[in-house]
């Protein structure tokens, strides 16, 4: 067990780890006045991935290319929250949610395929097709399933 730090707060939360050995998570930042999603590796040490515009973003899985997806709040009026995908070149990158809602990745491939949530529906996400529900891309209703 390696203790790998905050971003200057108080606790730190590690959520995904890729094949490299990088961790993702989530830290308080100084002052606990916020917290920021975080990629770690042992060169490195914490580093912030920022956010979508207001202090509030998590991180829960990175594949083995680096990329991150997560959820980070884009508006202090609303309080919702986006997906997002980050990689070292294009930083954070707001991807929304279904039906332009609130929404989280949970899940990347190598192919850069984002599987999360979006206001109580399953979504996929990839860079040729956007953010779909996955209940209509897999027909789950046609198949007798009640929804994902």
């Amino acid at each position: 067990m390696h203790d790998l730090g905050t971003l200057g707060g108080s606790s730190s939360v590690g959520a995904g780890i890729n094949t490299q050995g990088q961790v993702v998570g989530y830290s308080l930042l100084t002052g606990n006045a916020g917290q920021h999603a975080f990629i770690w590796d042992s060169s490195g040490g914490m580093q912030s991935l920022g956010s979508l515009g207001v202090d509030s973003s998590r991180a829960f899985a990175i594949n083995n290319l680096g990329q991150v997806t997560g959820t980070s709040q884009y508006s202090s009026i609303t309080n919702e929250e986006h997906v997002f995908l980050w990689d070292e070149v294009n930083g954070m990158q707001d991807l929304g949610g279904l039906d332009g809602g609130s929404g989280s990745g949970f899940a990347i491939n190598d192919q850069t395929e984002i599987t999360g949530e979006s206001d109580g529906r399953a979504f996929i996400w990839d860079r040729d097709n956007g953010m779909r529900d996955l209940c209509v891309v897999t027909k789950c209703t046609d198949n007798g399933w009640t929804g994902l």
